[in-house]
């Protein structure tokens, strides 16, 4: 097997674990690695496949333990805003080459803030539209969305420090790629 293939099969497999693990062992609701893990399997991954695979394995699986959704539109809301943290990753691997370090910094500043956000307001006005829990008014909508608020505070909390380790990690990891193997000379042992 080509040593990228294997490598990009490793990174799926540990990204998924943390992804699906993550879900189900959530400190508070909506405190989980999903978006980190989607952002960087975004950037990290060559092809489009493996980066949208990601995602869909880790709500697929760990759906079969979380509680249903109480809505087909929510759930379609909650797995569609998966795609927000996908292209985010993907801008980034587009950009990162050309960008300066401050690009970089607020480009990943933005992969930690908007998934939240977006999924914030998209679930929520799910929840309003579809969902009998609050009247189809405008204070409806409000009291939905005012509901919700610790829901993003957890979920954004998440993404930030999941995403900071993530990145910390692959930064971590290519950064010991690059330093340079010990030659071994035949007299003396080995030569850095």
């Amino acid at each position: 097997m080509h040593r990228q293939t294997l490598r990009e099969l490793t990174v799926f497999g540990l990204l998924l674990a943390i992804g699906v693990l993550g879900r189900w062992a959530q400190p508070t609701w909506n405190f989980t690695p999903l978006a980190a893990v989607t952002v960087l399997g975004g950037y990290y991954f060559r092809g489009w496949l493996p980066a949208l695979l990601l995602p869909v394995g880790i709500l697929a699986v760990s759906d079969l333990v979380l509680p249903a959704h109480d809505s087909l539109a929510v759930q379609l809301a909650v797995h569609g805003m998966m795609v927000v943290p996908l292209l985010l990753g993907r801008g980034m691997r587009q950009r990162s080459s050309q960008a300066s370090a401050w690009q970089r910094v607020a480009g990943w500043t933005l992969c930690g803030l908007v998934p939240a956000t977006a999924f914030y307001l998209v679930t929520n006005f799910a929840v309003w539209a579809w969902q009998s829990d609050y009247p189809s008014s405008w204070a409806g909508l409000l009291a939905c969305y005012t509901a919700g608020l610790p829901f993003y505070r957890a979920m954004l909390s998440g993404d930030v420090i999941y995403l900071t380790l993530l990145v910390g990690c692959l930064a971590a990891a290519q950064a010991g790629s690059k330093v340079p193997a010990r030659r071994r000379n035949h007299s003396d042992g080995v030569v850095g």
